[in-house]
């Protein structure tokens, strides 16, 4: 969200292969928490193989950020005006065997999980949150989508590759419940996994962009929004006379969903 705000502030417009990397970095990002989200899951109803499978198939996804650009959390990867490492072929060859090995295991242990019964009761009707509480609240991602509310950013307000290469449909829940939340992380990751396995089939040639020396303009005011894997993140500046920051609030999701 800072590197879109920043870029609109300077009006610096990205080419399409640093919004590709962006947008795949990002599903990438939403594969790995959610699959480490299940894990925890699954440790807080005493599901201990559920807990040790989510949490091993979480690793080869991370690590692959190491590949691409050296750190497992992907710090570095992304900055205004530029990606520090390139995505290529060869990555996207790479990714898929990772994602042939992900796939399988994954689904097993989600077979598992959404069969047991042990488990079920203690998903199936615990810590509901009602519509009528969603909208009260004013919660975003996940905790808005699990009660039937439709609030997704990449669909309200798309951005990188989203209304375009990817047209996305978010995973709506109605219940508000454990098994809910559950769900759509399950859902989601299955979701992703189609997204990267779509965009890597044709990775955009990479062309280095000039240096950009990044002034913002002077008296914006300028807001980006952008949709992690928690639910919506929210930049916003306004700028002075001279370009100078006068004013800059983040909102991060938590914000929004934890009283």
């Amino acid at each position: 969200a800072f590197v879109n705000l920043w870029e609109s502030l300077c009006g610096f417009a990205p080419d399409y292969s640093l919004e590709y990397s962006r947008t795949l970095a990002m599903e990438l990002e939403r594969v790995a928490v959610h699959t480490g989200d299940l894990a925890a899951i699954c440790g807080d109803i005493a599901y201990q193989l559920g807990n040790s499978v989510y949490g091993r198939l979480r690793t080869p996804i991370i690590n692959f950020f190491q590949e691409w650009g050296g750190n497992r959390l992907a710090k570095g990867l992304i900055r205004a005006g530029k990606i520090n490492y390139p995505f290529t072929p060869e990555l996207a060859q790479r990714l898929a065997l990772v994602l042939d090995t992900f796939e399988p295991d994954f689904d097993e242990i989600s077979s598992k999980l959404f069969k047991l019964p042990s488990a079920l009761s203690r998903m199936e009707k615990t810590g509901v949150v009602s519509y009528e509480e969603v909208l009260e609240i004013g919660t975003v991602g996940m905790a808005a989508r699990m009660s039937g509310l439709r609030r997704d950013i990449r669909t309200s307000h798309p951005f990188n590759l989203y209304g375009s290469s990817i047209i996305h449909e978010p995973v709506i829940k109605r219940h508000g419940d454990v098994y809910s939340r559950t769900q759509i992380r399950k859902e989601e990751v299955r979701q992703s996994l189609g997204y990267i396995r779509k965009i890597i089939e044709n990775v955009p040639e990479f062309r280095k962009p000039e240096e950009v020396h990044f002034t913002a303009a002077s008296n914006m005011f300028a807001i980006s929004l952008t949709e992690g894997w928690r639910g919506e993140i929210c930049h916003c500046a306004i700028t002075g006379n001279s370009g100078n920051l006068v004013l800059y609030k983040i909102k991060d999701p938590s914000h929004h969903n934890w009283m």
